[in-house]
């Protein structure tokens, strides 16, 4: 089945979903916060930290990143023009939903959409909250996958759940078939991203070796039927 999977940054698709990416090939991942900030020259702490002068250098240089890990999957590249909260660019939940619905429009209506369950992070949880907008105007098979590295926060993603249950979202572990020799090909698509590892430092990223997860969800409404079932 032909799938969009949306990543906040560029490496969280690979961290939460490499082995389902190399199970599913030809999947388009569309990262949202892609975009040369407004000043490229700026250099953040955490850009510093990954070894990089300038933020326009630390995009060009994590697409290509992001690209050589995709293409070790199958995944197919899509990147939006919106800056991260870290170049104080944060776009509004209104305008990423425009932009992941006319996304949804060019799929096909059956079309697999994956997005994440919006852990700690501010862009986390506004693209998560983007994508069940775009969702709602166009609804299709759709599952949620846990954010990578935030998700070995204790007691982190129980709350999460917890808080998406009382606004009527209800998330059942999705069942999906082994498929065998995936570990590896995403253990060398996570490498790809060096100048986050770098910044991670040693044991940072131990959790994109930790088991994947992906959740169904249905929205819980009074007298209505389920809204949505998630495939693989």
């Amino acid at each position: 089945m032909p799938a969009l999977l949306v990543s906040p940054h560029l490496d969280d698709a690979v961290f939460g979903c490499g082995e389902w990416l190399q199970a599913n090939p030809g999947t388009r991942v569309t990262t949202v916060f892609a975009g040369l900030p407004p000043d490229g020259g700026q250099r953040t702490d955490w850009d510093a930290r990954c070894g990089f002068e300038s933020a326009a250098q630390a995009v060009r240089e994590r697409r290509e990143e992001d690209r050589a890990a995709l293409a070790l999957l199958g995944g197919e590249p899509c990147w939006l023009e919106f800056g991260d909260s870290q170049y104080g660019a944060t776009p509004s939940v209104e305008a990423v939903t425009d932009a992941l619905s006319d996304l949804l429009a060019r799929q096909a209506p059956d079309a697999l959409f994956v997005f994440p369950i919006g852990l700690f992070h501010s862009d986390h949880r506004l693209v998560h909250e983007a994508c069940m907008a775009a969702w709602r105007r166009r609804p299709r098979p759709a599952l949620l996958y846990e954010d990578a590295l935030y998700r070995g926060i204790p007691g982190l993603l129980q709350q999460r759940l917890a808080e998406l249950l009382q606004a009527g979202l209800v998330l059942t572990p999705a069942k999906e078939r082994p498929v065998a020799d995936t570990a590896g090909a995403k253990a060398r698509a996570v490498r790809c991203y060096a100048s986050q590892l770098r910044a991670f430092g040693p044991g940072g990223h131990d959790d994109t070796a930790r088991p994947e997860r992906r959740w169904r969800f249905e929205i819980n409404t009074a007298g209505a039927a389920p809204a949505s079932e998630g495939t693989s």
